[in-house]
């Protein structure tokens, strides 16, 4: 009888729980961060192109991950599916001299890139990425090298896009972390606290770097780009009008450990969870006026499609609903929705679940 009482009693406090996170949604006040935040929409990562790297360096490093060379049609076609922005993940280490100058060919081809973007009236949002295998290292030992050349990179990119207006977003960094430690994807108080730093140097190299950086939206990360609670509480977020936090979630559901997590649609156990990481989040960031990005998002498995596209419609809703944007990651392989060289949606319901099927989010 008392077995029979408590898993009542734990049912009841179950779905008293999912009432309440279903039920109602924070509101969060209305800066110009958390509005430019939400206006990213939902978004297309340009995975595994802009961002390959190769060790020898490859003749050519945007095309070694095996996908094509990113043109103008593709982001027609972006535009065209509903995608509002682009997030433009670029490696630099493979690209500079000695000295951390950026070679003038990368530049250019970065740039346009860029320009394709912004063509079609989207937002691009421009980071760097896997120099977390050269000099980008999260920790005190590191940490001179990395700021300095941290710095550098920044200063450069944003003189050449000086001009740009606001469309143009800078994303500082992408998962800072020690590549190969034990904790990699967990981190340390010190990494943290590293992290913390590198975000400052970056910020005001861009501030420093004259024309419309002085008000340029950039986006800030936690270490790993976490949404980890010990990574989110220790993030200081600079105190900057026109930032942004950038932060990578990639649910894995109760009963699988993997990406390929598809074969049953969001439990209410799952539901429950995205809720109270989304509600964390809000409370950590939003509520302070702090816009924040799901710059990453995304699953692999391509079998169950069905579930594939409900997962993603009711994960976009979600964080919709949290006032947050969000970005799906594309690499052109396992996390792929458009068919790059036959520029075609590959998968439809699942960009049609990314980019149609949320609702506005219910905030003042």
């Amino acid at each position: 009888m008392k077995a029979k009482l408590k898993a009542f009693l734990a049912l009841v406090c179950f779905f008293c729980n999912l009432i309440g996170c279903l039920a109602f949604y924070p509101k969060a006040p209305q800066t110009e961060s958390v509005r430019f935040a939400q206006a990213l929409g939902r978004g297309w990562n340009l995975g595994n192109t802009l961002e390959a790297w190769q060790l020898p360096k490859p003749e050519d490093t945007e095309t070694c991950w095996g996908n094509p060379k990113a043109t103008a049609a593709l982001f027609a076609l972006l535009k065209e599916l509903g995608f509002t922005s682009v997030r433009i993940p670029v490696t630099w280490f493979q690209h500079m001299d000695e000295n951390d100058r950026i070679e003038d060919a990368w530049m250019d081809r970065v740039n346009e890139v860029v320009d394709d973007v912004l063509a079609q009236g989207m937002y691009a949002i421009l980071n760097v990425q896997h120099d977390d295998q050269d000099w980008l290292i999260a920790d005190e030992q590191n940490e001179a090298r990395a700021i300095a050349t941290l710095a550098s990179v920044w200063t450069q990119i944003a003189a050449r896009f000086a001009d740009y207006d606001e469309r143009l977003v800078f994303d500082v960094m992408n998962e800072p972390r020690v590549v190969g430690s034990p904790l990699e994807w967990i981190g340390t108080p010190e990494e943290r606290t590293v992290v913390n730093r590198f975000n400052r140097a970056a910020l005001q190299a861009i501030r420093s770097a004259g024309g419309c950086n002085a008000s340029r939206y950039v986006m800030v990360t936690t270490c790993c780009a976490s949404v980890s609670e010990e990574n989110c509480s220790a993030l200081l977020v600079p105190d900057d009008p026109h930032v942004i936090v950038s932060l990578h979630y990639y649910y894995m559901t109760a009963h699988r450990s993997e990406y390929l997590d598809c074969e049953k649609p969001l439990r209410p156990a799952d539901y429950i969870e995205i809720h109270k990481t989304l509600r964390r989040i809000h409370k950590t960031f939003l509520q302070s006026g702090i816009g924040v990005s799901i710059s990453e998002f995304g699953w692999t498995d391509r079998v169950h499609l069905k579930n594939l596209s409900r997962k993603a419609a009711q994960f976009v809703r979600l964080v919709t609903n949290y006032g947050m944007s969000c970005l799906v990651w594309d690499n052109g392989g396992d996390f792929r929705l458009i068919d790059r060289n036959n520029l075609t949606a590959e998968f439809p319901d699942y960009v049609d679940a990314v980019t149609r099927s949320w609702r506005p989010a219910p905030l003042a």
